[in-house]
Parts: structure tokens; sequence; C-alpha cells
């Protein structure tokens, strides 16, 4: 089971990929910690020793996967029936080596969702969840920064610079990620990574 208050882990094996995959592609809007048991209870079902994808795979094929889904009250219905069956057809993905793009091909999956499953699974990757405690930390560091969620080009300028701060302060993108994650969510009570100003805008 997907531990939520322990998401990143560099050492998951290919079976442990897939079902962190599946959790990433369900839990966007949604707590975690009732996502990685919903994630559980769905892979529950498999027999002789299937993997996640391939379990998903048979339900796609026999036309049950939107039941199961249902079963289990994921949410989301037909955009994680078609998210979970394209992750899953054989050989279209090698967790361990493929890229932000490559993830985005699949129905619903956006930037932050890619890079959310890269950043916790591979030590070091050079990429960055533009989340909103992101958005407001980068804003306090002085960078010109749009209201809502970016995208496109916006996007990909903030995580650049993202990927520069996170650098600067000598952090692994998660261990960076979570600190700013933590000094919002504690009101300020946990600090914020140091970081040289001279990188702001």
């Amino acid at each position: 089971m997907i531990d939520p208050f322990k998401i990143t882990n560099y050492q998951r094996t290919t079976e442990e990929l897939e079902e962190f995959w599946l959790f990433c592609l369900a839990v966007a809007g949604k707590r975690a910690t009732m996502i990685a048991a919903k994630i559980d209870e769905f892979l529950s079902g498999r027999i002789n020793g299937e993997s996640p994808f391939e379990y998903v795979d048979r339900l796609a094929n026999s036309g049950e996967l939107l039941g199961r889904l249902k079963e289990v009250r994921m949410g989301k219905y037909a955009l994680l029936e078609a998210a979970f069956a394209n992750s899953a057809e054989v050989g279209r993905l090698d967790l361990r080596g493929v890229s932000p793009q490559e993830l985005e091909e699949l129905p619903g999956v956006g930037p932050k969702t890619s890079r959310f499953f890269i950043m916790h699974s591979r030590e070091n990757a050079h990429i960055a969840v533009i989340d909103t405690h992101v958005t407001k930390y980068l804003k306090e560091r002085g960078y010109d920064v749009p209201n809502g969620v970016p995208t496109g080009k916006v996007y990909a300028r903030l995580e650049q610079i993202m990927i520069a701060e996170t650098k600067a302060s000598g952090m692994s993108p998660a261990d960076f990620d979570l600190a700013i994650w933590s000094h919002y969510a504690s009101n300020g009570e946990k600090p914020l990574p140091t970081v040289p100003m001279t990188l702001a805008a």
C-alpha cells in the first residue's frame, strides 16, 4: 500500500512503481490518505501474482475496469478508466525512464501529475512540481508569478526557476518541495529552505 505520509521512495520495485503511478493518476484534487486506501482496495482483486498493470489490463480487456473503479468509489471514472487502461498497455511505459512528456500523452495527465510521479520516485530528478505552495513561495521570492494554475510556457519558465532554487539549496527536489509545503502548512513555524536571494528576479 502507498504510504501517504512517506510518498518519496527511490527504491520502489516495478510493481510498486506501477501502484504509485495509479495513485498519482487518482490523487489529483483528492486526499492522499483516502486515495491510498482506495488504490489498495482496487488492487485487492489481483490473482495469480498479477502486477498492478497486468490486473488493470485484464480488467480493461474484459470490460470490467469501469465497474471495478465504481465498486471502490474511486471517482473521476471516465478519466481514470482511460488513463489506467492506457498506462497498463503492455510495453507502453517504462516507469523507470519515462519522460514527463511521454506521461502527458496519457488521458488527463498534465505537468503536475507527471512531475509528481518522477520527483517522488527518482532521486535528484531535474524537474519541479509547480503547485500552489510553490507559486506562493516564488511570489515571496520576488518572481513574476501569474494568478491561477500555470500552464504551457509559463509552467516551463517557473519550473526552470524552481530547479535553480533547488540546486542552490543543496537539497533534493523532493526534500525542497516538502520543506516549502511544510513551511506554509505550519503557518510559518517550520523554516523555509536557505537559498541565496541573488537568484530572485
